[in-house]
């Protein structure tokens, strides 16, 4: 034996001592081999393992990569533990109802899907432990699960861009145009279709308001942040381009690149042209009215007035275009006499507020009878989305002429009230228009109530004191009839003895005039005036038109 060659001459108790040692160091150096030979097993409790200590749905304590993976996928309202459950049920679909059968006590080791890792899931005095454990053949400390999800949201983030409607592109600094969205994309093809051999496509921004790096991109510190367009751009589209787009461009800096985003606003630009166009129209109707109107919004500012409303209220047109409150034109208005003066002023407060919501509920109605002898009729009505209007129209003419003809009645009725005979007037329908004291002492009547008697009932009345005659058959006829009508009298005998001439007499506007004068002793001889004349005044009345 050559290694124990070098023992020759030593003692028995020295040989025993070498061979113990050497045996050893054998032994010491076989377990290093193996231990090596052997793949190294990852230990839970490095920096780059992930695990999470639960206490319920609390999280107590978390490694930094736990940590960090929690902070990627942000829970929002949820707690954590609800968040990391959530994540996790994609690669250990059955993680919910095997930690429920676990009870809150023991250990379970759930494999991933498609070799994704494992599980480990431990309970201790309450508490939960939860250990991502990667792959064995793992050879990086990237987290596989974490590195999915981001996969995910990269995915579902790069289908949301190039399946949106809006144009999306990104540009330069020289207005180079470095990636765009498949809308933007084929925006492009429909204006400059794009050719075999192109490189680059499309080379430059489809808007020349954006090409160049003077226009288009300007320095990043010149203009940080977001930043609009100043004005819509528009593109014509089409074979014979004669059908432009509007869209509004909005820009975004971000590291030395831009990103914009292009929306389409065609149909809002022609519907605010044709609002523009609508209110122009109705402008220029109101300037023509010669009724004043003045609109205030939902919180009561003036936000429109014609140049009646000018001219009627005299208030200046500085002040009108303050859009000043309705409270603040009603002063202004009553400082300029241009309201009715009230008593005292606590009230006058009182009934602004209940004529500003009696006008808001479309019952405002007045008249205004202002010092200076004008007079305003003032109208509130309620619009849509809480705006109030007013109207103002000076009737003053109208309130002349009315009291002019009022006053000429009144005249007229004073006059015919004077006269000693029983006078009443018909109109062609019947009905009694006006009657003189005489005649309504003569037959005992009310004047205030003319319009509600009619000819039946005054012929009944007259029938009622007079002896039987056939002249009332005629006398109705001859109220109702039209055409030319010659007048004619009657003389009836009361049941008294006394004789009493009835006249009737045709009247403008088909009206008829009939006269009851009592008759002198002795003049009546039993004929009737109708047969003094050839032909007799039956005939005359005979000739005009009946019903």
């Amino acid at each position: 034996m050559t290694g124990f060659s070098g023992m020759h001459g030593l003692s028995p108790e020295a040989t025993l001592v070498m061979l113990g040692l050497s045996l050893l160091a054998a032994m010491v150096t076989a377990l290093a081999i193996g231990r090596l030979g052997r793949p190294r097993r990852r230990s839970a409790t490095r920096d780059d393992a992930s695990v999470f200590l639960f206490d319920g749905e609390v999280l107590v304590d978390a490694t930094p990569a736990a940590r960090r993976l929690l902070d990627r996928i942000g829970g929002g309202e949820d707690s954590d533990f609800a968040a990391l459950t959530a994540l996790l049920s994609h690669r250990f679909p059955d993680l919910l109802p095997r930690l429920h059968r676990l009870g809150g006590s023991g250990e379970v080791r759930i494999e991933g899907l498609g070799r994704s890792g494992a599980l480990e899931v431990a309970y201790r005095e309450g508490l939960v432990r939860l250990t991502l454990v990667p792959p064995e053949d793992a050879g990086s400390g990237v987290d596989v699960v974490a590195f999915e999800a981001l996969q995910d949201e990269l995915r579902v983030l790069r289908g949301i861009a190039e399946d949106a409607p809006q144009l999306i592109w990104k540009q330069e600094a020289d207005g180079r145009v470095t990636w765009a969205n498949a809308a933007y994309l084929a925006l492009a093809d429909s204006l400059a279709p794009r050719s075999a051999g192109d490189g680059a496509w499309p080379r430059d921004c489809v808007f020349p308001e954006l090409r160049g790096s003077a226009e288009a991109a300007p320095p990043v510190a010149a203009t940080p942040g977001r930043r609009r367009s100043d004005k819509p751009l528009r593109l014509e589209i089409g074979a014979r381009r004669k059908a432009p787009r509007i869209y509004e461009v909005t820009r975004f800096d971000r590291g030395g690149e831009v990103i914009h985003f292009g929306t389409d606003v065609t149909a809002l630009a022609e519907a605010e042209q044709a609002r523009h166009v609508f209110v122009q129209t109705l402008t220029q109707t109101f300037a023509q009215l010669s009724i004043g109107l003045a609109i205030f919004d939902r919180r009561r500012r003036l936000v429109m007035f014609n140049p009646a409303f000018h001219d009627l209220t005299g208030l200046p047109v500085a002040f009108l275009g303050s859009q000043p409150q309705v409270q603040t034109v009603l002063d202004r208005l009553r400082d300029m006499n241009m309201l009715p003066e009230p008593r005292n002023y606590a009230s006058w407060r009182d009934q602004i507020v209940a004529l500003e919501e009696a006008a808001a509920s479309g019952s405002y109605r007045e008249t205004w009878s202002l010092p200076g002898g004008r007079t305003l009729r003032v109208s509130g009505r309620p619009h849509p989305e809480g705006a109030l209007a007013f109207l103002f129209e000076d009737i003053s003419a109208e309130i002349a002429l009315t009291r002019h003809f009022r006053a000429e009645l009144e005249t007229a009725q004073a006059v015919i009230d004077t006269l000693s005979e029983a006078v009443a007037v018909f109109s062609p329908n019947g009905q009694r228009v006006s009657c003189n004291a005489a005649y309504a002492a003569r037959w005992g009547q009310d004047r205030g109530a003319a319009r509600d008697v009619t000819l039946a009932q005054e012929i009944a009345l007259w029938k009622s004191h007079a002896a039987p005659t056939n002249v009332w058959t005629d006398l109705r006829d001859f109220v109702g009839a039209f055409g030319d009508r010659a007048p004619w009298a009657e003389v009836l005998r009361l049941r008294d003895g006394r004789a009493l001439r009835c006249e009737l007499r045709p009247l403008p506007g088909g009206e008829t005039m009939v006269l009851f004068t009592d008759e002198v002793a002795g003049d009546w001889d039993g004929r009737t005036l109708r047969d003094e004349s050839a032909g007799g005044a039956r005939g005359r009345a005979g000739g005009a038109g009946k019903h």
